[in-house]
């Protein structure tokens, strides 16, 4: 391959695109998805927002080609040979189509969840589009140490966070302070941003289990939910810990977060490689349901998380496996929309013997 810039890690992940662009006879795949891209290259993690682009790859049998605008040109020279960098201008598609013909391209494999009509509506007079699901997802699923360490950096902010945080809390703060000084103290400490909005929720607004912080005060005696991650190094953090605030947690507190305790122990005895996603879902929700609560949990069991915070596997109902090097989250939650609700989540590493919390 002649992208002499791209690290030896890259290397390896273009070449596995390049087995499946030969296995399904494919002339080139397209990656448009900002992740994926950055996976593969190196370049710009994210997008400016969801309807302009910095630009996408084009993956050959043998080679690999970054289209992008003028604003990028210098940082793209920085990762990709200059001969494998083509910069478009205003008629973007004219352009691409033009390149793409003078490769001999005709058949072209794209990420079937990102694909933008308009590029699409451009590029199917010319070329034969063949549209696939997961393929770059399916190589980012599994971590290599690199990613698995920078996981663990990432996460160990959120560690500290919750050690300060039980110090911290005082009558008449709102959600939205709280969630402030999250944001402000990983920036603080070292990540770039938030790897979503901070969830922080007072007594019955933490039955959301998406709660956006509010200008509730905190009163005395009652729970709160922090759900919150940071972007370190390009990787995510995910964790949830709910909290009593004052001397005196109601019963049905310490009840639910028995329960929910419980339930997340028995998913983290049970993961290791080669069990089936549901079966980890279902042990959880059977559970619930033996305590006539099966109703107040909504969601998934939890999720894979990299360069993305939500990213496959979701540990749900379907009949994937846990796989060796999958980083996922565990976050069993029960909620009321009387009360509140209880959410805790660990992050953890599946291997051969069980999953290893990070």
């Amino acid at each position: 391959m002649k992208i002499n810039k791209l690290s030896n890690m890259r290397i390896l992940r273009v070449k596995k695109v390049q087995n499946f662009i030969q296995q399904n006879n494919l002339d080139c795949f397209l990656v448009l998805n900002p992740t994926n891209r950055y996976y593969l290259s190196g370049f710009e993690l994210k997008d400016v927002q969801y309807n302009e682009s910095s630009g996408f790859l084009v993956i050959t049998k043998d080679n690999l080609f970054l289209f992008t605008d003028n604003r990028y040109l210098t940082s793209a020279l920085e990762l990709i040979d200059k001969n494998n960098i083509f910069i478009y201008h205003s008629d973007k598609f004219k352009y691409v189509i033009d390149i793409l013909k003078k490769k001999n391209i005709k058949s072209i494999g794209f990420e079937y969840n990102f694909f933008p009509y308009e590029f699409y509506f451009n590029l199917k007079k010319d070329f034969n589009l063949i549209g696939f699901q997961n393929v770059i997802e399916s190589l980012r699923k599994i971590k290599d140490d690199f990613e698995i360490q920078r996981l663990r950096d990432s996460n160990s902010l959120v560690y500290k966070v919750f050690e300060i945080l039980p110090k911290y809390f005082k009558v008449g703060q709102t959600e939205r302070e709280i969630a402030w000084f999250i944001e402000k103290y990983f920036r603080e400490h070292g990540a770039s941003e938030v790897s979503f909005p901070p969830i922080v929720a007072f007594g019955e607004n933490s039955a959301k289990p998406h709660a956006v912080p509010s200008n509730r005060r905190l009163k005395q005696d009652e729970l709160i939910l922090v759900d919150i991650g940071c972007r370190l190094n390009d990787y995510c953090s995910d964790q949830t810990r709910t909290f009593w605030f004052g001397k005196n947690p109601s019963d049905i507190f310490l009840h639910t977060l028995e329960l929910v305790k419980e339930a997340q122990k028995k998913a983290i005895d049970f993961i290791k490689a080669g069990e089936k996603l549901k079966d980890a879902y279902f042990l959880v929700k059977n559970f619930f349901k033996e305590n006539g609560v099966e109703n107040n949990f909504p969601h998934a069991l939890g999720h894979g998380i990299g360069l993305d915070t939500h990213e496959p596997p979701g540990i749900g109902r379907n009949d994937d496996v846990f796989e060796e090097g999958m980083v996922i989250t565990i976050e069993p939650g029960l909620y009321d929309q009387k009360w509140g609700g209880i959410r805790w989540e660990y992050m953890g590493l599946v291997t051969k013997n069980g999953l290893q919390i990070i």
